[in-house]
């Protein structure tokens, strides 16, 4: 986990120290509240499942560097929290388990910027970019019903038979949000992203085989000018 945390800290530094002389790069502190959710298939046409969504946080570091007047790129490393609850029908017996999977997570963002007249020093900004993230850990709390016998069962889910075996987590994300300047060299922003994760976070026969992460975060952040 080091090299990809190293590789992502001296890419943030290369871009806001490369930025156009005409233009300022920025460099922000992140962070928020990820309602993430497990869209997945049922393992059988029997099967129905549910998926709802958990409140996780993330945290991060982003450098912005423009590459025109109205366009920026963003570069970024967070620790995302992501998961979900599914439950089902298992033979009748309710099943529910709650996924928590962290993540290291590395974005590469287009970032079309419009200034905004009523306001000075503010801007409204869009997003959109891929997502990359590889995994730290993975817990699970799983309850059901045998009859009248309540069952519960917690731990790792990165051991035994039906471990998560996809380590890593591709997606897509787009959104928008609000820049306000506060005073002459801070910045603080709002922002709304939505992540569709494009591969499953399971591997396997297992029930885990088919859910991909959809991740709606609203974050917070406070920029600073670099160079």
């Amino acid at each position: 986990m080091q090299r990809p945390s190293l590789v992502l800290l001296v890419m943030l530094f290369v871009l806001a120290s490369s930025s156009p002389a005409s233009a300022q790069a920025t460099l922000s502190l992140t962070g928020g509240v990820n309602l993430s959710t497990l869209a997945a298939d049922a393992p059988s046409a029997r099967d129905v499942w549910h998926s709802e969504s958990l409140a996780r946080m993330s945290i991060g570091l982003a450098a912005t560097v423009p590459a025109s007047k109205y366009l920026g790129i963003q570069a970024g490393i967070a620790y995302a929290q992501k998961g979900g609850r599914l439950s089902a029908l298992d033979n009748r017996q309710l099943v529910t388990v709650d996924m928590a999977l962290d993540y290291f997570e590395f974005t590469l963002l287009a970032v079309p910027t419009l200034p905004l007249s009523s306001w000075e020093r503010s801007s409204v900004r869009f997003f959109v970019g891929p997502t990359l993230a590889s995994r730290v850990s993975c817990d699970f709390d799983a309850s059901g019903w045998l009859g009248a016998e309540h069952l519960a069962a917690a731990g790792s889910c990165d051991a035994g038979p039906d471990e998560i075996e996809a380590a890593m987590d591709l997606g897509v994300t787009l959104g928008g949000g609000v820049v306000v300047g506060v005073t002459d060299r801070t910045d603080v922003s709002v922002d709304l992203l939505y992540s569709l994760g494009l591969i499953p976070v399971g591997g396997g026969d297992s029930y885990w085989s088919g859910p991909r992460h959809r991740v709606l975060s609203l974050r917070a952040g406070v920029a600073l000018p670099v160079g």
